[in-house]
This record gives structure tokens, C-alpha cells and sequence, in this order.
């Protein structure tokens, strides 16, 4: 199951744009949970299912790059491929 989006990032203060946003691009990508859902997402009070996850950290590194960043915010597969190289001696 997919990490919670508080622990992928810096939280939700550091947002690039309102909640509203975020959600209207979530939506645009396929993601099908309120805009409530979303924040309590982002907040850490539900846990999204690894597609959820998956959408929004699509939805966020798409505003990190328009905002000439990178995408910082990992993908549900690249959580679990990170954590099988740890554990493997």
C-alpha cells in the first residue's frame, strides 16, 4: 500500500497552488476522490490507495516542473523498488 502523501513531500504548506487546484488537476488526470479526500490526504488523516498516490504525486511534480523544479514527489512503484534495494544485503 502506498505511503502517506505527507511523508513524500514537505507537507501541505508548501503546496504549489490551493487545494482547489491540486484537486482540479487530480480530477483532470483520472483520480476519482473529493476534493475532501484529497486533503485529507495531504494531511495524513486517509490513506490514498496506491493509484490515489500515484495521481496526486502526478498532479504535484506536473506544478513542480511547470514551477522550474523538478519532481520531487515519488511514485508508489518507486517507493517499493527503494525499500526492496534496502533490504536486500
Amino acid at each position: 500500500m502506498a505511503r502517506q502523501l505527507s511523508d513524500a513531500w514537505t507537507g501541505p504548506a508548501a503546496l504549489p497552488g490551493s487545494h482547489g487546484e491540486l484537486w482540479m488537476r487530480y480530477f483532470e488526470l483520472g483520480g476519482m476522490s473529493t476534493a475532501l479526500q484529497l486533503e485529507a490526504f495531504l494531511y495524513g488523516a486517509l490513506r490514498p490507495t496506491a493509484n490515489d498516490y500515484d495521481v496526486v504525486a502526478h498532479a504535484l511534480n506536473e506544478r513542480f516542473v511547470e514551477l522550474g523544479g523538478n519532481h520531487p514527489v515519488a511514485y508508489s512503484e518507486d517507493e517499493i523498488n527503494a525499500s526492496e534495494e534496502e533490504a536486500t544485503p
